[in-house]
């Protein structure tokens, strides 16, 4: 009788020490492959960064920050994601995780706007941490400074001032060229390493307030599969997404075409 007892204890004994070192081995894994494609190793600071909408033609005010509800939705994605250690771990594991294991590895994670357009972006105090920007250009003054110190491979028509539904290459052999599509919005989501500032930058961007959500929504579903395509290396996708209407019913886009670093 004792002795059936003391099995059974010995054995849920070494079922438990082993699912933990199986779980502790897990995120070891996710979490080496998180910090890193986010750029987490260097720098612990990671801010996403919404466009501003703010019209001074309509606000007494020299400057404000207003922010769509479509990058609001697209902010709290990416908040849910650094907000836990989301690795397909079961609940009553995550929670020992979050507790235990991510103690000895904490982030700087927070939510901002772009500076007002009469403020200079080079000034943007966020710039020194690691970035996801959210919005083009026309709305967006990181982008903009992103885009006026050529550090981007792939842009959006508007944000070059034309009202044609395409995206530009920047670099590498075929720049110049443009990506079309006559069914889908357009979107880019690109990792860039900004080698002045030491810092990683994530831009996630369509034509349309929905389209820079679904863009979002992408990269939040998929960074690990992107980290296990491109590693650390930069890389600029060309996504095309079905009319949204202004909703929020995500569907994988297709890849319209992949730049690589």
């Amino acid at each position: 009788m004792l002795a059936d007892i003391a099995s059974n204890v010995i054995a849920n004994i070494v079922f438990w020490l082993g699912l933990g070192l199986a779980a502790a081995a897990t995120v070891r894994v996710g979490q080496r492959r998180f910090r890193r494609f986010f750029g987490l190793d260097a720098n612990q600071q990671l801010a996403v960064c919404l466009s501003n909408t703010w019209n001074a033609e309509t606000s007494a005010r020299p400057r404000g920050y207003s922010v769509s509800l479509h990058e609001l939705r697209a902010a709290e994605a990416v908040t849910r994601l650094f907000g836990s250690a989301s690795f397909r771990l079961p609940d009553l594991v995550r929670g020992l995780v979050d507790a235990i294991y991510l103690g000895g590895h904490r982030y700087d994670f927070h939510m901002t706007v772009s500076p007002a357009p009469a403020d200079d972006p080079k000034r943007f105090a966020e710039l020194g941490g690691n970035l996801v920007v959210v919005g083009a250009a026309a709305r967006n003054g990181v982008r903009g400074l992103y885009l006026d110190e050529n550090l981007v491979n792939l842009r959006l028509g508007t944000e070059a001032g034309a009202d044609e539904r395409f995206v530009e290459v920047l670099g590498g052999a075929d720049v110049g060229r443009r990506i079309t599509s006559d069914s889908l919005e357009l979107a880019v989501v690109e990792r860039v390493h900004d080698a002045a500032r030491g810092t990683t930058v994530v831009f996630c961007l369509g034509r349309h307030g929905d389209t820079t959500w679904a863009a979002t929504e992408y990269l939040v579903r998929n960074w690990r599969g992107l980290e296990k395509e491109f590693g650390d290396r930069p890389f600029a996708l060309c996504l095309g997404f079905q009319d949204l209407g202004y909703g929020y019913d995500y569907r994988p886009p297709r890849r319209l075409d992949v730049l690589r670093g």
